[in-house]
């Protein structure tokens, strides 16, 4: 009964809206007939038709059919039945020019102009009779076409369908063009999807199979000219829009269209399976961290939409929705380790004595049009140039800092002209610098020798003043020393496997004495 439930809930709107909007236009009309027993009888045909289709679909689907969508056409087209049921006697009892045009002057002016009530009406209820019935059963077909689409396609599926002579619904043109295209009859194909179309609904996988034809039958340009004839016809109509995109010669033309369409209607699904699509295939070309964050929102976007059906209500052919959504979700994990490895940035900082070295390390350095760097700046702004082999220079040779605490900040400007987030990374410029080498265990004592290359900031190798290192591992106490020039070698030996701490400060014959340093290193 929950099923029930929410079944009519759902139909609640479209129903209030078909009562209110037929009561009052067959109201209007009511001098040319009285169109509510018509419009209840084919109610009641519809209605007895889903029921139908309803309870075959029951015996397979159980309280899960009342979710689908001839559940919903069944609802609807029973309460037509009965509201226009219940306005066929209320006009049948009403003056001949309705209640509105008796007793509303204004109302009564425009049933005139609209109507040209003033030839006689006997006149115009014999000529109009078909016309408005033609009328209401093509708004008819169009609105249950979904589930008569479906029903139609299913009977393909199992080879049960047959060429209809004089196609009047867009079931019955779908099916026919789907039948003339798996005979290999372009022609007649072609010409039963330009029927099915003309009903102007938004299922894309027809579209898709009429372009393709068109394609192969006519070409590229030809196509695009013909489905912007139908989009100039139907500019509200979203899946011809998307075809459009998807019909243009470049991928930027591409994705400048399907984004201004993902921006205009954000609850349509295909336009953001197509985003994906597209990205997916720049990836292919060039892989950049921006092209991977849009394929990722894009797809996220189209598996949140169908949580609502927002997507697979745009086909009839629900076998393909699906294949795309699990394109989208294998999409999705293929390329989360991808997001890891191009979203990581690495700064090797190295300082020697004659300055500050840094290295960037990172997936797109070797596609980048350009890297940007600056210090103590977050707006990096200064080229590192580029190596003679046209790449952007990821190393930045020394450079002599002031003595203290910095911060390196790098972007990238990667192969399609898209500018990185900015990366940073603190250091701290020591008077002293150490440049730490493990050497091969001592299997003597067990233990592990090192050398660490220390030199004074700013040193030259020509500085011939003398200095004196006073040293230690692990605790402050210098009491270690080694007289020698601005740079020179510490031979350390009894060094065990985990991290260590090298304290070290230099007094030179000039008087001068730097502050202590503090190295830390690894012993692996």
């Amino acid at each position: 009964m929950e099923a029930v439930r929410k079944a009519s809930m759902r139909a609640a709107a479209p129903v209030g809206l078909i009562g209110s909007i037929g009561g009052f236009v067959a109201d209007v009309v009511a001098p040319l007939g009285n169109f509510a027993p018509w419009i209840m009888a084919l109610s009641l045909a519809i209605a007895l038709a889903a029921l139908f289709g309803f309870l075959k679909l029951r015996r397979q689907q159980g309280d899960r059919a009342w979710e689908t969508p001839i559940a919903a056409v069944l609802v609807i087209a029973g309460a037509s039945t009965i509201i226009f049921g219940g306005w066929s006697v209320v006009f049948a009892a009403g003056p001949e020019r309705g209640y509105l045009a008796e007793n509303i002057e204004p109302i009564a002016e425009i049933q005139a102009r609209l109507l040209n009530i003033e030839q006689e009406v006997g006149e115009i209820k014999e000529t109009t009779g078909e016309t408005a019935t033609q009328v209401v059963v093509a708004a008819t077909a169009q609105a249950q076409g979904f589930a008569d689409i479906q029903q139609a396609f299913a009977e393909l599926q199992r080879g049960e369908g047959t060429i209809i002579a004089n196609p009047a619904t867009p079931q019955e043109w779908y099916s026919n063009a789907r039948l003339y295209q798996l005979r290999g009859d372009t022609a007649n194909a072609i010409r039963a999807y330009e029927g099915y179309l003309s009903f102007n609904l938004e299922f894309v996988d027809p579209l898709k199979e009429y372009s393709a034809l068109l394609r192969a039958s006519e070409g590229i340009a030809r196509t695009r000219q013909i489905i912007g004839d139908l989009l100039n016809r139907n500019p509200q109509n979203l899946s011809l829009e998307l075809m459009i995109a998807t019909l243009l010669d470049t991928p930027q033309e591409r994705l400048e269209r399907l984004n201004a369409l993902a921006t205009r209607a954000p609850q349509y699904g295909p336009v953001f399976a197509a985003l994906g699509e597209e990205y997916t295939r720049a990836i292919g070309t060039t892989a950049t961290q921006d092209i991977l964050n849009r394929q990722t929102e894009a797809f996220e976007t189209l598996v949140r939409l169908e949580e609502q059906q927002l997507f697979s209500r745009y086909y009839i052919d629900k076998l393909q929705a699906d294949q795309q959504l699990d394109t989208a979700r294998r999409s999705l994990a293929a390329f989360a380790g991808a997001q890891t490895v191009f979203g990581t940035i690495d700064i090797d900082i190295a300082q020697y004595s004659n300055g500050t070295q840094f290295t960037f390390i990172f997936a797109e350095a070797s596609t980048a049009q350009d890297i940007l760097f600056s210090i103590d700046n977050p707006d990096p702004q200064t080229s590192t140039g580029r190596s003679p082999t046209g790449m952007p220079n990821i190393l930045i040779a020394p450079m002599l800092l002031p003595v203290g605490d910095h911060t390196i900040y790098m972007r990238y400007i990667d192969a399609n002209g898209v500018e990185s987030a900015v990366y940073s990374e603190a250091f701290t410029v020591n008077e002293i610098s150490v440049l730490f080498i493990q050497l091969p265990p001592d299997f003597s004592t067990n233990t592990i020798p090192a050398t660490f290359t220390v030199g004074i900031l700013g040193a030259k190798l020509e500085d011939a003043t003398f200095y004196t290192y006073r040293y230690s591992i692990d605790e402050p106490s210098l009491s270690e020393t080694k007289e020698g020039f601005a740079i020179e070698v510490l031979q350390i030996t009894g060094l065990t496997p985990g991290e260590h701490t090298l304290y070290i400060q230099a007094d030179g014959s000039d008087g001068s004495q730097t502050a202590v340093v503090e190295y830390p290193f690894v012993v692996n």
